[in-house]
């Protein structure tokens, strides 16, 4: 007898959800929230990946900065410069080192402050020529400086590199003014 009704129960229960339509007529507003919430946790996503990825530029520069920091320091710290107001004086210590800048680097400045304007400066001064710093792509500064004092071919003006890579070849030169890490 248990059987018999068991057996009526699932049959009415059937029949029941077969003739209800209810589930069918949520049916798109349940695909609508699930591609809705599909999309966001997507977007998400994508945006923490673009912010992992400038993070990990960001530790590349400041990794080929450090190095080139590294090996200027010990350039000034050594000694033998070149006298570039004696034009008989043999070349200064000099060593070469291959960098990549990134990039999510606009431009990377060594011997000068952050001009206002954001773009790199003309000319250095000898109170700021031992500073260095780099500007993202999004307008984030970041400034740092080092024991050694940092120029171009020209000891009043900076040396600017922009993203790629370079062979750069850093050499200990003297004038008037001081002791320079010339950077080319």
């Amino acid at each position: 007898m248990a059987a018999k009704s068991f057996g009526i129960i699932c049959f009415m229960i059937s029949t029941n959800l077969l003739d209800n339509d209810s589930a069918a007529e949520g049916l798109p507003m349940r695909l609508v929230v699930t591609v809705i919430l599909l999309s966001v946790i997507i977007g998400l996503s994508a945006k923490a990946v673009t912010l992992f990825i400038d993070d990990a530029n960001e530790k590349k520069l400041k990794g080929q900065l450090d190095l080139i920091d590294k090996r200027a320091s010990m350039l000034y710290i050594q000694g033998g410069a070149q006298d570039i107001d004696d034009p008989v004086d043999f070349s200064g210590t000099m060593e070469n080192i291959h960098v990549e800048i990134p990039d999510n680097a606009a431009f990377v400045v060594f011997g000068a402050m952050p001009s206002p304007d954001g773009n790199p400066p003309g000319a250095g001064n000898l109170h700021t020529d031992n500073v260095f710093y780099y500007v993202l792509n999004d307008g984030r500064v970041q400034t740092r400086s080092s024991i050694a004092r940092f120029c171009s071919n020209s000891t009043d003006r900076p040396f600017v590199l922009r993203p790629g890579e370079y062979d750069l070849t850093m050499e200990l030169v003297k004038n008037k003014n001081g002791t320079y890490v010339k950077i080319e």
